[in-house]
């Protein structure tokens, strides 16, 4: 056997493994949309595992979402800021995970910012609401309905107390403004009237005012008396202790303006400071009405969400969405003191000062609970809950300063004129070599294809993100393993115009050519390693498939085609 047959039996080898490794590849750049969506709908686990084992497309390529958040560094103790924002990318990494995005880029800029690109995934509203959700989880206990309803009853007086100061200064400031506009204006009672409900709704006057007070009709109650207590109905109700509990249902068209009313200071004065409103998290339907909830906490918080394990989204014995969880073992004994000490009462579950649920405690409750989702939640928003719960809350408020979606048709339209323009580049590189240089350029051509597909191979193996610059990295490695040929081929024209045989002319070719192939080939590899280190996002991409594509450059240059000149060897003339 030829000691030079090791190049064969090496070549073979990668060649396997090439295939082995780009496999998953190929069986992802092949499938039709319509077969991922069956795949998706049949198997969801089974795509997300072939699109991780599979080269990676980046942002620019598959679309996706670019945030720039900024953490409220402002909010933080002097000693809490210096990690404040490690420690928020760690967090916002454990949830983007939990979404199953594979390959997100998180990064660190400047003292307060993190970057999120979130390649292939473009529902914004979602991520948004993982993104920057503080995901505080507290318990606490509901206010007395007895309290409650003296709180109301004051809150109803400092508002209609309010609503008439107001009503008579517009009225002051439409007399004073002289008998003019109301000559030119035939109805001016009506519309001044309607203006002021307007203004007092934060709404159009245009709108049906018996929506706007769909409740008054069951009541029957005052509404510029009781402006409060008109637009409530009480909903949470104890059947076991026949009780009533602060937690009442309101129009959604009314929640702005209650959000108005309770933000006066006349009315913030009438509220005690240890209680406190909170909204539900999101709407519900009842009684074919879209309304919010509304309820009456105490500020105390009874029970945190550090104490929470083994979260997981699930369903009640009724068949309601529900997010288990265990406790540790402190937490296990605070959970059970306080749900053996309130059995009957309402325990308010609050994330962000929003109230996910108000559920009756029914016996003591240690080692194990749940949290009941509201009736309108989805199985997207357990799951959102379980994701936010598990990676726990960050450790500063954050906020968007740039989110933009990058539309599929983009990422499309990217990797076509990429593929187009890396097969033209290609093609015309072959055809120059191979009309050039004849049989041996068609040998350079060999060794091209195949740089071309051990750097796929390797990304795949690797699990690298592929990017535009990625697409220019390896139209970058055509030429440069077009160029270690041309040094080749050209030393070994040198040597047989000098007289040398086609043996000897093939051993000095390649001995001298390899100096300057080598320190080129070093030089580039430094820099690649540079870009690598110092860069960030699409540069490193770069610079991955530019180092790759080097040294498989290298590799088969002085083996693949080194072994075909080795057998021309023996040859009288040689085409080149």
């Amino acid at each position: 056997m030829p000691k030079s047959n090791w190049r064969i039996i090496i070549t073979l080898a990668l060649v396997v493994l090439g295939l082995i490794a780009f496999w998953n590849t190929f069986q992802l750049w092949t499938m039709s949309e319509d077969d991922k969506q069956a795949l998706q709908e049949s198997n969801p686990g089974a795509l997300l595992q072939l699109q991780q084992k599979a080269i990676r497309l980046g942002l620019d390529l598959q679309g996706g979402i670019h945030v720039v958040l900024r953490v409220k560094m402002e909010e933080l103790d002097a000693g809490a800021r210096e990690e404040a924002v490690d420690r928020a990318m760690q967090i916002i990494r454990n949830r983007i995970d939990g979404l199953g995005v594979a390959e997100p880029v998180i990064l660190k800029q400047g003292n307060d910012r993190i970057v999120v690109d979130l390649p292939g995934y473009t529902d914004a509203d979602r991520a948004e609401q993982l993104i920057g959700q503080m995901a505080v989880l507290e318990f606490k206990m509901m206010e007395t309905q007895a309290n409650s309803t003296l709180l109301v009853n004051k809150i109803d007086s400092a508002i209609a107390a309010y609503e008439k100061t107001r009503a008579g200064t517009d009225t002051a400031l439409e007399e004073a403004a002289g008998t003019e506009s109301e000559t030119a204006d035939t109805e001016p009672t009506k519309e001044n009237s309607e203006n002021i409900l307007a203004d007092l709704l934060g709404g159009d006057s245009t709108v049906d005012t018996a929506d706007l007070f769909a409740f008054d009709e069951d009541y029957g109650l005052d509404q510029e008396e009781l402006p409060f207590t008109s637009r409530i109905e009480n909903v949470l109700y104890s059947q076991e202790t026949n009780t009533s509990w602060p937690g009442f249902a309101v129009a959604k068209s009314d929640r702005e303006l209650f959000n108005r009313w309770l933000n006066l200071p006349e009315v913030q004065a009438v509220i005690p400071i240890d209680v406190q409103w909170c909204w539900s998290t999101r709407p519900d339907i009842r009684n074919s009405r879209e309304v919010y909830y509304i309820y009456l906490v105490k500020r105390k918080v009874m029970f945190v969400g550090k104490y929470l394990q083994n979260i997981s989204p699930g369903r009640d014995s009724y068949g309601g969405l529900t997010v288990n969880f265990s406790l540790t073992g402190e937490g296990s004994s605070r959970f059970a003191q306080l749900t053996g000490a309130n059995i009957n009462k309402p325990l308010a579950i609050i994330i962000d000062d929003k109230v996910e649920s108000a559920p009756f405690i029914d016996s003591k409750i240690r080692g194990r609970g749940l949290i009941r989702m509201g009736s309108s939640a989805t199985m997207e928003n357990a799951r959102n809950l379980e994701i936010v719960l598990k990676a726990g809350s960050l450790p500063a408020p954050v906020e968007f300063i740039e989110k933009n979606v990058v539309g599929a048709s983009l990422g499309a339209d990217s990797i076509s004129k990429g593929f187009i323009s890396s097969l033209i580049g290609l093609l015309l590189v072959l055809i120059f070599i191979g009309v050039y240089y004849r049989i041996s350029g068609l040998i350079a051509d060999v060794g091209l294809i195949f740089n071309i597909f051990f750097l796929l191979a390797i990304m795949a193996g690797l699990g690298a993100t592929l990017t535009m610059p990625g697409i220019a990295g390896i139209i970058l490695t055509i030429g440069i393993s077009v160029d270690a040929n041309i040094l080749i081929f050209e030393r070994i024209r040198e040597e047989l115009r000098t007289g040398k045989t086609v043996r000897a002319s093939i051993d000095a070719g390649y001995q001298r050519a390899f100096v300057a192939i080598f320190d080129s080939h070093v030089t580039t590899l430094i820099t690649a390693g540079a870009l690598f280190l110092l860069g960030s996002g699409p540069i490193k991409g770069f610079a991955v498939t530019l180092f790759w594509g080097v040294t498989i450059s290298l590799y088969t240059a002085y083996v693949i085609t080194k072994q075909v000149f080795d057998v021309r060897k023996a040859y009288r003339t040689l085409s080149i």
